[in-house]
C-alpha cells in the first residue's frame, strides 16, 4: 500500500485531497477522497461492484466491510466510483441508485437522482451486494446499513423538506430582523411579516434550498425585500428603504440563505416599488 504521508495532496484539476487510505487484503484498500467537486457516475462502470452482473469476488470482502459506512442514517462519506480516477473521483452510480437513501450528503446536496439510471440489474442493497461478495451476513459492520432506495419520489420530498426548511429559517431570520429594527416586538404579526417576505424569496427562486436549482426570476431580492418594506410602511421611504432592503439582504446572505452570495451588484429605482 502507498504511504499517506507521500499522498496527502493530490494535484488535480478539481481539487481533490487524499485524506486517509485504509488497508483492506489482497493488496487492497479503501481510499477516502475529499473533493469539492461534486461529480458523479450517470450510470454503473464497468466494475461497479453494484451491478449483478459483475463478477463476485473481485474486490475482497475486507474492503465491503471499509465502505459500509457509506450507507448508515446519515453518512456524510459517499461510496466512490472504482472506475474514476483519483485527483477526479466520482460518486458511484450504483450507490446513488441503491444505497444513498439515508446518506445525508446526498440528501443535502444532490445530485439530481433523475440524471442517474442504470442499463444493468443492481443489487438491492449495500448489504445485499456486501454478503454476495464474502461479508458474513451478521457482520456487526453490516447491522447500521439502511436499505431502502433513493427513489424519484423520494427525492421530491427531499427537497420538499429541504425548501420547507429554508423558508422557515429565513422567515425565523427576517423576523429577528424586524423586532431588532423597530426595537419591539408585535408577536403574530410580525411573524405573519416575516413569513410572507421569506414565502416571496422562494417563490421567486432567491432562497438557497440545497438539491435545488434554482434560477432567480428578473426581479432581484433586493428589490422584493424594498418592495415589502414600501408595503410595510405604507409609504416610499425612498434612500432609507433601499438602505434597510440592503441591510436584510445582507443579513440574509451572510446565513448562506440567499442564492447568489452576499453581493448582488445591481440598480435599483429609489423611487419606484
Amino acid at each position: 500500500m502507498p504511504d499517506p504521508s507521500e499522498q496527502s495532496v493530490v494535484p488535480a484539476k478539481t481539487g481533490a485531497q487524499i485524506v486517509a487510505i485504509r488497508e483492506g487484503a489482497d493488496g487492497w484498500g479503501v481510499v477516502t477522497i475529499l473533493s469539492p467537486d461534486g461529480a458523479f457516475q450517470k450510470e454503473p462502470c464497468l466494475r461497479c461492484p453494484w451491478r449483478r452482473d459483475s463478477p463476485v469476488g473481485a474486490f475482497p470482502p475486507a474492503v465491503f466491510r471499509l465502505s459500509a459506512s457509506t450507507t448508515y442514517d446519515l453518512a456524510t462519506n459517499e461510496f466512490g466510483c472504482h472506475g474514476s480516477k483519483r485527483d477526479e473521483p466520482k460518486t458511484c452510480a450504483g450507490f446513488l441508485l441503491r444505497g444513498a437513501a439515508h446518506n445525508a450528503t446526498v440528501r443535502m446536496y444532490g445530485p439530481d437522482i433523475a440524471e442517474v439510471s442504470s442499463p444493468y440489474p443492481l443489487y438491492d442493497s449495500y448489504r445485499e451486494m456486501a454478503i454476495a461478495n464474502g461479508v458474513a451476513a451478521d457482520d456487526p459492520v453490516l447491522a447500521p446499513c439502511r436499505d431502502s432506495r433513493l427513489s424519484l419520489p423520494d427525492m421530491a420530498t427531499v427537497v420538499a423538506d429541504q425548501t420547507a426548511a429554508t423558508v422557515s429559517r429565513a422567515q425565523r431570520l427576517i423576523r429577528d430582523f424586524i423586532v431588532e429594527s423597530a426595537g419591539m416586538d408585535l408577536g403574530e404579526a410580525m411573524t405573519a411579516d416575516a413569513m410572507l417576505l421569506a414565502g416571496r424569496l422562494g417563490a421567486a427562486g432567491h432562497l438557497a434550498v440545497p438539491g435545488r436549482d434554482d434560477h432567480p426570476g428578473d426581479t432581484t431580492a433586493l428589490a422584493l425585500i424594498r418592495k415589502f418594506i414600501v408595503e410595510c410602511a405604507g409609504d416610499d421611504l425612498g434612500e432609507d428603504a433601499t438602505e434597510l432592503a440592503e441591510q436584510l439582504r445582507r443579513h440574509l446572505a451572510s446565513a448562506a440563505v440567499l442564492v447568489g452570495g452576499v453581493y448582488e451588484p445591481i440598480v435599483i429605482n429609489q423611487g419606484g416599488s
